[in-house]
């Protein structure tokens, strides 16, 4: 994980921006504190470029400083993983073997290799003999970008991967590869934006991108399937599976499974290799140990865990692609439930026991059930759960310094609670068995984009009772071709603020590819009910690998099962706008 910023303006002074970039270089220090760069460059007459990067090592033997500019002096920012499409030798870092690929290739060339990754990306690449820019987010948006574009106030152009709260940023819609041809570019005509599509975006999306981007008529097609198998299902399936037990017990997970055989197996492959592909491309030791000579069985990949039925799924998985003697922390957060007395004395066992009551909120318990659990399935793996327990105080502290500013441009209430919730989990600072403990993991599994490929969320039970089979398939595809604009650039500014690489196995591009091609009816039984239709092959899944404690437990999303909504105002609406986030 890195971050990347590219800033340039006409007529503008090197001075100028680098003071411009100054505001948000902490931000961008955090996601990458491995090496950081800057490279300042002339591109044309009229156009100074200021690049900037900060990388945290995931890949290779040794962190690959960016800015990289290799010999024909192209200058390549990259924020991303392959994890499979391309075979990069083992002592090579993604970031060189892409420059390397890339350094004579033309505008198409570039377009369909990036459309051949599997793994999440972002990035910024100068051509010099092109004298064009080239950015974009990958098919999903699993990485950040946001960008400022040129306005009748300042002539000012810039992308990052974070920036400080401002009301002139946006978010770069994940629908191609975008350029901009600086050898066109001076004070009389100004910038242009160009964006080569993905084949699958619709011309409607296109048609809200701002005036001052043109789009090619050539697309890139992506390495993911993202059409979804539309299919109704027939009477006779129907009844089927409206005679499907309605629960999970042993006998019931038997016969479930033999009804489900082949997609249950098919589905636990394309996981475990998602997961896998995960664990390889990371280093071999944690972060503690990154230097040292000894042997390091510490917890290199940490699972954000609520104990629902995805992080388990994720964890469980991610047991089988580790050593036995490594340890896994489960990162649990919880918001504290009533006001600390400041009388409390913590010498005193009662009253310690009291306040640790206060953080017994419904992910702390259902966490603390699986992580049980887990135990007695693996039980020669070490499993450390961390209770990460937040003051009202200290949210309204890291709100204000870093929180704001990580999940803007978002402003909306549910955007606070989610964000904040995230933040503290990735911090990853807590208690293990009772002592402080703070995460060495350089790789954080999180359970996105499994609700909205699988029919999970009450609105996905809403659209069923209203319109059947037909309304359920329309509401899976929107969700499934939106999921870009929604979360996935919020969640990584958050979470790579502490230095950690967020990973979404199930938006992992064969995963998604094989759970688009299942006809709905597999996905999700919304037949049976709540806590068990809904997602019905995951949790079949789960069940059958001996998950019975998240198998059965309902959605919950993060700012309920924290309970960080019980601390704010419980009257506001989640797509109200926050004032907690504003602008001060």
């Amino acid at each position: 994980m890195c971050g990347i910023c590219f800033i340039c303006g006409l007529s503008v002074s090197p001075h100028e921006l680098e003071e411009k970039i100054l505001p948000s270089y902490s931000f961008l220090s955090h996601r990458g504190p491995d090496a950081c760069g800057r490279e300042i460059l002339s591109i044309n007459d009229e156009v100074t470029g200021l690049f900037e990067g900060c990388v945290l090592w995931l890949q290779g033997h040794e962190p690959t400083p960016q800015p990289l500019v290799d010999q024909y002096g192209n200058i390549l920012l990259w924020n991303g993983d392959i994890f499979a499409g391309f075979e990069i030798p083992g002592d090579l870092s993604d970031t060189k073997y892409i420059s390397d690929y890339l350094a004579t290739k033309n505008e198409e060339e570039i377009s369909s290799f990036l459309g051949t990754i599997k793994g999440p990306w972002s990035l910024i690449y100068y051509q010099k003999e092109s004298k064009k820019l080239f950015f974009g987010r990958d098919v999903f948006g699993r990485h950040s970008l946001v960008w400022k574009l040129p306005s009748a106030t300042s002539s000012v152009f810039q992308i990052t991967s974070v920036c400080q709260q401002n009301e002139y940023v946006k978010e770069i819609p994940a629908f191609g590869l975008y350029f901009v041809d600086f050898s066109e570019t001076n004070l009389k005509k100004g910038f242009t934006v160009n964006l080569i599509p993905w084949s699958h975006v619709a011309e409607e999306s296109l048609l809200s991108l701002d005036s001052v981007i043109n789009v090619k008529k050539h697309t890139i097609v992506s390495s993911v399937q993202t059409s979804l198998n539309m299919c109704i299902p027939s009477d006779i399936v129907i009844e089927q599976f409206k005679s499907l037990p309605s629960s999970l017990d042993k006998e019931n997970t038997e016969r479930l499974y033999l009804a489900l055989t082949d997609n249950i197996e098919n589905l636990i492959k394309v996981l475990t290799t998602s997961v896998r592909r995960r664990v390889e491309k990371s280093p071999p030791k944690c972060r503690s140990c990154t230097n040292s000579p000894i042997t390091c069985n510490h917890s290199r990949i940490a699972v954000l865990f609520s104990g629902g039925l995805d992080s388990a799924m994720l964890a469980l998985l991610l047991d089988s692609c580790l050593s036995e003697s490594e340890s896994i922390d489960l990162l649990n957060v919880a918001f504290l439930q009533k006001p600390l007395n400041n009388k409390v004395n913590k010498k005193n066992k009662k009253n310690e026991d009291n306040l640790l009551k206060n953080y017994e909120v419904p992910d702390r318990i259902s966490g603390r059930q699986c992580w049980l659990q887990l135990q007695e399935l693996r039980p020669s793996r070490k499993w450390n759960f961390v209770e990460i327990n937040v003051t009202g105080e200290e949210l309204a502290q890291k709100r204000e310094s870093d929180i704001r500013h990580l999940v803007a441009p978002l402003a909306s209430v549910l955007d606070d609670s989610i964000g904040c919730a995230l933040w503290f989990g990735g911090r990853g600072h807590g208690f293990l068995r009772g002592a402080p403990y703070t995460s060495p993991a350089r790789v954080l599994l999180c359970g996105m984009g499994a609700d909205e490929q699988l029919g999970g969320y009450s609105r996905h039970r809403g659209c069923f009772a209203a319109g059947g089979w037909s309304a359920l398939l329309e509401e899976i595809s929107m969700e499934i071709s939106r999921i870009h604009t929604r979360n996935l650039g919020r969640d990584n500014r958050i979470l790579t603020d502490h230095g950690r690489a967020p990973r979404f196995p199930y938006l992992d591009e064969d995963v998604v590819s094989l759970l688009n091609s299942l006809p709905v009816w597999i996905k999700a039984n919304l037949y049976l009910p709540r806590g068990i239709g809904e997602k019905f092959l995951l949790r079949v899944t789960a069940a059958h690998l001996g998950l019975t404690v998240a198998a059965w437990l309902p959605k919950r999303a993060i700012q309920f099962g924290s309970r960080i909504a019980k601390l704010e105002n419980s009257k506001e609406k989640g797509s109200d706008s926050c004032k907690r986030l504003v602008q001060r």
